[in-house]
């Protein structure tokens, strides 16, 4: 039992050693990218496809995935900070992430969020659970030595619903210890999934 359980031990944390985000990536330039979801929910941060679509089964296309967000990333233990300015304290930690992404080529990454319907704190019967899947995949090219937040939230459409939406911002310093978050102008939110 202590071997299995060993072992089992030395795969999860040899699989979370794997990640190519967690560190400066070699031989290329750098930028850092922080992934914050704003809902309540688990969203999981995978590697985008170059076909610019959203595929739903990402390790079928050999995407990895970068982070997890909300509340598994306790189970997951996949919280990483690189010391990027401008940390927003109103968020919960779990609730955000920070990566290491090439620069100076096209980058693509997909949130994959998940939410719960049908479900209402204290009472014994809401009717029971839906889960539902909202994916937005971002693509831009980062400067090198950059600074750079996705934020994935809700907006309400003109119909009244709402959607998941992503927005991107380049944490920039107007003097020392000053940062402020302007949106990104030639990033491109991808909503359309692969056939």
């Amino acid at each position: 039992m202590k071997k299995s359980l060993l072992s089992l031990a030395i795969i999860t944390l040899t699989g979370c050693a794997n990640n190519q985000y967690l560190q400066q990536i070699p031989n290329t330039a750098n930028a850092k990218l922080r992934l914050v979801t704003i809902p309540s929910n688990n969203n999981f941060v995978d590697e985008g496809s170059p076909r610019e679509c959203i595929p739903t089964g990402s390790r079928d296309e050999g995407l990895s995935q970068i982070a997890t967000l909300g509340f598994k990333v306790n189970l997951l233990r996949s919280l990483n900070r690189i010391d990027m300015p401008a940390y927003n304290n109103d968020i919960t930690d779990s609730h955000q992430n920070e990566i290491y992404i090439p620069a100076e080529n096209k980058f693509f990454f997909q949130f994959n969020g998940v939410g719960i319907s049908g479900f209402a704190p204290g009472q014994t019967d809401s009717g029971g659970a839906l889960y539902s899947w909202c994916r937005k995949a971002v693509a831009f090219t980062p400067m090198a030595n950059s600074n750079y937040e996705a934020i994935y939230d809700y907006v309400e459409l003109p119909n009244g619903k709402e959607t998941c939406g992503v927005k991107l911002f380049e944490i920039v310093e107007n003097s020392p210890e000053t940062y402020s978050k302007v949106e990104v102008n030639d990033y491109q939110v991808i909503e359309n999934y692969c056939k």
